[in-house]
């Protein structure tokens, strides 16, 4: 009844499809080779002479050369598949930090088995290949070799095969490679995404496997490792054929694990020259050595490559579709970045003449940020995002050219009126009684010592008591002595926020490869040239300081007869230094304003702003010689490697972005997170650390599909925790501390629509299979208090429609009924 209730599971057209796509999901990822992307995998890890060719062997049917070093050195992935010929390829995925001309010799190694290419000629050759002997760093291959085997009795599935683990060095392995395998089976076990296929064998004492210790270092609760016992037919002669089959019944509690055990006969010693034995031949010797013996205490479920195939395709299906929104997540970050990466490095040019044209049009292209930046509408053109539609909290940010040119501006305008002024006689802001005298006092000591004594030493051929133009002009030079280092701070500052935006600008628009020698060759003596110019500028403003031309406003004689009539109110009398140092602070008020914007228009404004339009002028590449062409635009070998293998990966993430797309619709695919209870916006991919997870409730963590499976087909088995069928009178063991996980935000998920801070619980949903008992008893004690439980000692609550209303005892009997019942249909 097991058997063809699974056979019958595996061979439904439905979930052969889905299998299918899932698997051509992973090929797609695998190849892909994306760093941030886990993916969902079985994962064959094992001891050296542990038996672990021998399962793979057992799986594929195909023998593979032990000698060829093929499973020992680097990854292996084995896929197999339906098809209505039977076949077998052998190909490389290439480590991506390899340089692209190997990468493609690598990616073009490839062949069919057939009659003139058998497959250990084949297996040799890939090996060699990618890890020749005699070199430093074999086990350090991050290539992965492909084994691919079609036919029509082939189960859908795909494992990883690791190197050995290895205790000692050895003549083949030193210290450095066994520290090299080590890791890599780290990086894979690791992953909460990965099904761990343990193989232990049965030659020696497994409580030495350091598998075993791994697998309860990565895998604490047990609940994603399947363990394989290898050479049971051994344990006898080493006197531990009762401890083995007492672990692979699941009763050994350091090594439990929640997917069960199976338990794979290995072929004895061939002669030389004699056949591999086929399928059916294997299939006599196991189903000889379970029939007889202390070893045919175990259920049929649990013996022999078939049973190991079932179990692996059902658990790889339900363990890619609780992941798989995650993925699709994952992989259209994947993409962006990629399409990101590939859009800076720009198209490939080969000829001055091509590469001519690619500056004219990222010119042109650069030249329509400007336009916005300078006249500060900031409207990103089409499929460009350059501008900000937000505000920064950094403040104003660089692209934002006219606005930061404008802040500086102020800065330099109230710069110029606080501080212009050698000595401050004037205030916008109303004094008290005290302050105003203080600054009289200081402006009538300013009037005896200063302007006095210039009167004195600037007296010419005039009658006493005339004026002397020249004051005036003379004290305002030394008023306004300020304002050339202030100017000159202006001028630096706008430097400063115009190469800002042509970083950012260029930073944005232009491939990476070019954007130094851009700098270099281009827009830095472009720059220096328009500071030269706003430097001019400047400096025949300076010069005009000295220039003595009267003031031609008529506020400077409004606000001159206003003094005067204030200074002679009451009788009272002003003295010519006084007149004087008065016409001198008017003037300079009415020049800062002339001056300010002297320096904002003719300095900032045409010289540096304005010049920002003759940058990037698509003319100035047709006069650039091809010297200056290439100094830019030609790309290094680094750079044309990096594009051809962004376009390779970009081409397998999109295939794998809609295979994932329709999956993620699939309802087969929801109902496995659905029914696991598993969050499928949880990124799983976290930190490892060292505290140990803490298992999830049996109701959470069994899915009900694998719940009616196992009331559908047969009782509890030894492949079956305990835990998955709890008792009311049992003794629970406590659990473990949790493991330390961050979490992550539903609204991460680009897919997902926002929800309130607190999202309501879902509804119930009714378990898929019920027995007329449950209903019944379901129905009668709905809305009772619920009795006493061991596991509840409170005892509160309500029933929860399974056991509510009667004690324990009756509880377990009616149980152990219900059980027995469908284990019998």
């Amino acid at each position: 009844m097991v058997t063809m209730a699974l056979d019958t599971a595996l061979d439904a057209s439905e979930l052969a499809g889905d299998q299918r796509a899932l698997l051509d999901l992973i090929e797609k990822l695998q190849y892909a080779r994306l760093d941030n992307v886990k993916l969902p995998q079985i994962v064959v890890v094992g001891d050296q002479s542990a038996g672990k060719s021998s399962v793979l062997e057992a799986i594929t049917g195909t023998p593979f050369p032990r000698d060829a070093g093929a499973c020992t050195r680097f990854a292996t992935e084995i896929r197999l598949r339906r098809s209505a010929e039977a076949s077998i390829t052998v190909s490389i995925i290439p480590d991506k930090n390899r340089n692209f001309k190997e990468q493609e010799r690598l990616r073009e190694f490839g062949g069919r088995v057939d009659v003139s290419m058998p497959f250990e000629t084949l297996m040799r050759a890939a090996v060699d290949l990618i890890a020749p002997k005699n070199i430093p760093g074999r086990f350090a291959a991050r290539d992965i070799l492909v084994v691919e085997k079609r036919g029509p009795d082939m189960p859908l599935l795909t494992l990883v095969d690791l190197p050995g683990l290895v205790r000692n060095a050895n003549n083949d392995q030193s210290l450095e490679d066994i520290k090299t395998i080590d890791s890599l089976s780290n990086q894979y076990m690791k992953s909460s995404r990965t099904i761990i296929l343990a193989v232990v064998g049965g030659n020696s004492d497994y409580v030495q496997a350091p598998i075993l210790t791994k697998c309860r270092l990565y895998d604490p609760d047990g609940s994603r490792t399947i363990g394989v016992l290898t050479k049971p037919d051994l344990t006898e002669s080493i006197g531990l054929e009762d401890k083995f089959l007492e672990l692979v019944k699941n009763k050994d509690k350091r090594n439990e694990f929640k997917l069960g055990w199976y338990v794979l006969l290995n072929p004895g010693p061939r002669e030389q020259g004699q056949p591999w034995p086929s399928a059916q031949d294997r299939r006599r010797a196991e189903l000889d050595f379970f029939n007889r013996g202390k070893w045919s205490s175990l259920p049929e479920s649990v013996c022999g490559a078939n049973a190991l195939m079932r179990q692996l395709s059902i658990q790889l299906q339900g363990h890619i579709g609780r992941h798989v929104k995650v993925l699709r997540k994952q992989i259209q970050k994947a993409l962006d970045e990629c399409e990101a990466e590939l859009n800076s490095l720009g198209i490939g040019r080969d000829t001055p003449g091509e590469m001519r044209i690619d500056l004219v049009e990222l010119f042109s292209s650069s030249k329509e940020l400007v336009i916005p930046a300078v006249y500060g509408f900031y409207k990103n053109p089409p499929k460009r995002n350059f501008f900000r539609v937000t505000a920064d909290p950094r403040g104003t940010p660089a692209q934002n050219l006219r606005a930061r040119a404008a802040e500086e501006n102020d800065r330099f305008s109230q710069r110029v009126r606080a501080h212009g002024r050698r000595f401050n006689f004037a205030t916008a802001t109303p004094l008290s009684a005290a302050d105003a005298a203080q600054l009289h006092g200081a402006k009538r000591d300013f009037v005896k010592q200063e302007v006095e004594a210039l009167l004195r030493q600037i007296r010419g051929s005039e009658f006493p008591m005339d004026p002397k133009p020249r004051a005036v002009y003379m004290l305002f030079q030394q008023y306004s002595e300020n304002w050339p280092k202030l100017a000159q701070e202006h001028k630096d500052n706008l430097g400063v926020v115009c190469n800002e935006f042509l970083s950012e600008l260029i930073d944005y628009a232009w491939p990476k490869r070019m954007r130094e020698p851009l700098r270099r060759q281009f827009l830095e003596p472009h720059m220096k040239a328009l500071m030269a110019k706003a430097q001019n500028e400047l400096d025949l403003l300076m010069q005009d300081m000295n220039l003595e031309v009267q003031p031609y406003d008529p506020e400077y004689e409004e606000r001159l007869r206003n003094w005067q009539t204030e200074a002679t109110k009451e009788g009272a009398r002003f003295t010519e230094a006084e007149e004087v140092l008065e016409k001198m602070l008017i003037y300079y008020e009415l020049s800062a304003k002339g001056f300010i914007r002297n320096i904002i228009v003719q300095v900032a404004e045409r010289h540096l702003l304005q010049g920002m339009y003759s940058i990037f002028n698509s003319v100035e590449v047709l006069n650039m010689s091809n010297d200056e062409i290439e100094a830019i635009a030609a790309e290094n070998k680094e750079t044309r490697d990096r594009r051809q293998f962004l376009k390779v990966q970009k081409q397998a993430i999109e295939e794998a972005k809609d295979i994932c797309a329709s999956l993620a619709m699939r309802k087969e695919l929801r109902s496995f997170a659905e029914d696991d209870g598993i969050d499928t916006d949880e990124d799983s991919d976290e930190e490892w650390t060292d505290a140990p997870r803490q298992p999830p409730p049996p109701s959470a963590r069994r899915s009900r599909r694998s719940l009616r499976q196992s009331e559908d087909i047969t009782p509890p088995s030894p492949m079956t925790p305990d835990s998955a069928y709890p008792r009311p009178n049992a003794a629970q063991p406590s659990p473990p501390t949790p493991r330390v996980r961050p979490t992550e935000s539903a609204h991460d998920d680009p897919y997902a629509p926002r929800a309130p801070q607190q999202a309501p619980p879902p509804p119930p949903r009714p378990d898929k299979v019920r027995s007329a008992a449950e209903e019944a008893a379901s129905a009668r004690n709905m809305g009772q208090p619920q009795p006493y439980d061991p596991r509840n000692p409170s005892g509160s609550g309500m029933t929860n429609g399974l056991n509510g209303g009667m004690d324990p005892a009756e509880y377990a009997r009616r149980v152990s009924s219900q059980r027995k019942t469908v284990g019998r249909t």
